[in-house]
This record gives structure tokens, sequence and C-alpha cells, in this order.
């Protein structure tokens, strides 16, 4: 089983580096961590790449480093230093010459970005490719597989990164880091919809909702269906008394003439 380290119970000074092997046009040293490739799992990070605009030929994603866990951070500024050192240290085995401190320091590309004003620090990993595809493994926060694109910008991710090796070319020398797996707390879809304010309009009220209206608005209601009742029955029995004196007047007109 692949023995995975927790970013913070890592002691730097432990580890180790190969002798550098010419691998085609570079030199390659592997890192080691008490014997074993270094497995790390990082802190909870939040992603700042958007998925479409990621390079398809040397893919990779920023982080942020949230909150206050500015030791993880400190980490890979440890690390940098640490492998600085072993290569000017080593200089003279690895490449059969002392090279200055300074030059070794121009040349090395460090991991962590320098520190702005009023931002939290980020740090920058690689996706490992095979035949044009990605082969890290990426899964929501269910455990479950999902595609690369299904990762939203601002989510929030815990990864594993295999800390591999140092690899030395003409110009420069970087850390060779890449993402191994990823997990993504990718954010929940509320099942119900309901909204905050009220939508009801009482236009809209039927028959069938009269039971959730209130008991005094129903008898306000029914008074005043029923006083609506007993004014048409009034104006329905004057009509009937104004029709019988027009009946009235007719047969004492009739009887005159």
């Amino acid at each position: 089983m692949t023995e995975v380290y927790k970013y913070d119970n890592i002691d730097i000074s432990k580890l180790s580096f190969s002798i550098p092997e010419k691998q085609s046009n570079i030199y390659y040293s592997n890192i080691t961590y008490e014997n074993n490739p270094l497995f790390l799992q990082t802190s909870k990070l939040g992603i700042l790449t958007k998925m479409n605009e990621l390079n398809k030929k040397l893919p990779s994603i920023e982080y942020e480093i949230i909150g206050e866990n500015l030791d993880f951070y400190d980490l890979f500024m440890k690390l940098d230093d640490k492998l600085i050192k072993e290569t000017y240290n080593q200089s003279k085995e690895w490449f059969n010459q002392t090279i200055p401190l300074e030059n070794i320091e121009d040349m090395y590309k460090r991991i962590c970005k320098p520190l702005k004003k009023n931002t939290n620090p980020s740090i920058r990993f690689r996706l490992p490719m095979e035949k044009s595809n990605i082969v890290s493994k990426i899964y929501n926060q269910n455990k479950e597989i999902i595609k690369i694109n299904d990762i939203k910008e601002n989510s929030e991710a815990i990864l594993i990164i295999h800390i591999r090796g140092i690899k030395f070319m003409k110009q420069q020398y970087v850390c060779d880091i890449y993402i191994n797996q990823m997990k993504v707390f990718i954010p929940r879809r509320n099942k119900y919809i309901i909204p905050d304010e009220c939508l009801i309009q009482e236009t809209l009220i039927t028959q069938s909702d009269e039971e959730i209206v209130d008991d005094d608005i129903i008898l306000e209601n029914n008074l005043k269906r029923q006083k609506l009742i007993d004014i048409k029955s009034q104006e329905i029995q004057k009509m009937k008394e104004l029709q019988q004196k027009i009946e009235k007047m007719e047969l004492e007109i009739k009887n005159i003439n």
C-alpha cells in the first residue's frame, strides 16, 4: 500500500536525493522520504484556475492557501530552501564542479510565489499527461470520480501530490511535483427551491385554500356576503312594490276611460 504523509507531519531534513542521471536532454534526481516515494496530502486549498482555460499541453492548476493555514506555505518555502542548499552542497559530486550558491539560486524556479500584501499566498501544481489525457484521479466529496470540467472556479480541494524529484535543464532547474489525486468539494444543489419571501397573492386564493385562511377573515367575508344578499332581497322587494303600484295606476286609468 502506498504511504501518504500529511503535510504537517513532514520533516524536510529526512529527504533523500539520488545522483542526477541523464534522461533525454535533462538530468533527473529522485526524491524519497524515509526510503519511500513522497506522496503528500495537502491542506484544503481554494481553486483559482478556470478549467476551460487549462493549458492543454502542460495543464496545471493554481491554488490559494486559504484561512490561517500558512504552515502549508511554510513547508514549501522550506522545501525550496532545501533543494537549493542540497544542489549547492552536492554540486561537486553531481556535476563535477562547485557551482556558486548565487548561480544556483538564480537558476532555481521556486515552487511558491512571493507573498503579496493583503492577499493569500498561492501555489501551482501540474496535472500529469499520458497520450494527451490527464491521468490524475479526481473525486467529489462523495468519493465519486468526476471529470476535470466538473470543477468550478473558487471550489475547494484537498490533494495528494507526488514530490517526485529535481529536474535539471540547461537554463534552470525545478522541483518535479504532480497531482496524483484531488478531492473537490462541489457545492450541493438544494433538493427543494423555497424562496424566503411570501409569494402568495390574495387574488389567487381558491376555495381549496380557504382552510389556511385566518378564521377572522372567513367570518368577515361571510358577513359581507350576507349583507349583499340582504341588500339584493330588499331591492327585489322594492321592485315588486313598484310594479304593483304601476299595475294599480293602469287599472285606475282604464276605469276612468
